[in-house]
């Protein structure tokens, strides 16, 4: 039995992976879509098989009966999208970042705790396998106190946003690096459990595309007495993300890609030491290839994205919070804005 509809706002790319989420919820169904674009919307309807779309969030609400507005829009549209559908006595999922600038998030965050409506904010790699895996392994103790936090995410020059000169992500202040950075952030939030600052920020020009005023970035950040370090290329030959927790007894590598975590102990410096670590890391790795492949092959994987649009919904059924607040959104948003801020200046200098 159906108990929410849904619909998407605005028919982009990311949009696809929005509506293969709702399509894994039984207890959801996707009754309209829009897009300014018409023809986006009418041919995402027919595409998805939805029986609506509109040209604008206003009309979608004047005729259609949702219960969840899920806005896949360029970020800087968010803020005005999310304040309608809140207005409306919609419930509300937003596509990362949450908004651009702090002046955007506290119009979601007040407008939120106006209406009282559900709304949420998709980290969605907080909610892909090997994350979930480290964060059980921290929980059991296994790395002890953290102490920090490193993550690689490193984009061919093929890169679609990056490679398309008339990609909107362009237009934004800090370029192609201000749409993805929110990622590291909120892991960084996460792992660190505090609230980052940014100490440093490098950017370099590497690649020839010269509607990129830089595409390497290597950002510093402490929460406390922790240290935290993103770095970003647009520049790889293969596409990776990696990520490094340190701790008192241990250290976790994650590669979202390829979706493995492996957990590095202890150990002293004989011969016999390192053959037998190398022999336990390999272990590891055909540990996490199996349960993927199992999870693939059974119909089970599910991506960042799925997870979280299925703990959405469950937490609307049950009357929990969201897995994201807007809270958590706007703490990102505060950090992130930031971070634009200082790709400005290094670029201008």
């Amino acid at each position: 039995m159906h108990k929410l509809d849904i619909a998407i706002v605005g028919c982009g790319y990311v949009a696809n992976d929005h509506i293969k989420a709702w399509q894994k919820v039984k207890e959801a169904r996707i009754v309209a879509v829009s897009d300014v674009n018409e023809n986006a919307a009418k041919k995402a309807a027919e595409t998805w098989k939805v029986p609506r779309y509109f040209s604008n969030l206003t009309d979608l609400l004047a005729k259609s009966d949702v219960d969840v507005v899920d806005i896949c829009t360029p970020p800087q549209f968010h803020a005005d999208l999310a304040v309608e559908a809140m207005k409306a006595d919609v419930n509300v999922v937003i596509e990362k970042p949450m908004t651009m600038t702090v002046k955007d998030a506290e119009k979601i965050v007040g407008c939120q705790k106006a209406t009282k409506v559900k709304v949420g904010v998709i980290h969605n790699w907080l909610f892909d396998y090997p994350v979930l895996k480290a964060d059980l392994l921290i929980k059991r103790g296994k790395l002890g106190e953290v102490y920090g936090f490193e993550v690689e995410v490193l984009h061919t020059k093929h890169d679609l946003m990056a490679a398309n000169e008339k990609h909107w992500c362009h237009t934004l202040v800090g370029g192609r690096f201000s749409e993805m950075l929110v990622h590291p952030v909120y892991l960084i939030r996460h792992f660190l459990a505090g609230e980052p600052t940014v100490q440093d920020v490098r950017v370099s020009k590497v690649g020839s595309y010269g509607w990129m005023r830089s595409d390497e970035l290597c950002a510093i950040f402490k929460v406390g007495n922790k240290i935290g370090r993103a770095y970003v290329s647009f520049n790889s030959p293969r596409d990776e993300v990696h990520v490094a927790i340190y701790g008192s007894k241990g250290i976790l590598r994650i590669e979202l890609i390829n979706t493995t975590t492996v957990f590095l102990p202890e150990r002293d410096v004989s011969r016999f030491s390192k053959g037998w670590d190398s022999l336990k890391q390999a272990m590891q790795l055909i540990s996490c290839t199996v349960k993927n492949a199992w999870r693939v092959f059974s119909g089970k994987w599910l991506s960042g994205h799925d997870l979280y649009i299925k703990l959405f919904a469950e937490s609307l059924i049950k009357g929990d919070d969201p897995p994201v607040s807007v809270e958590d959104g706007f703490a990102t948003v505060k950090i992130l804005e930031e971070l634009c801020g200082k790709i400005v200046e290094q670029e201008n200098v």
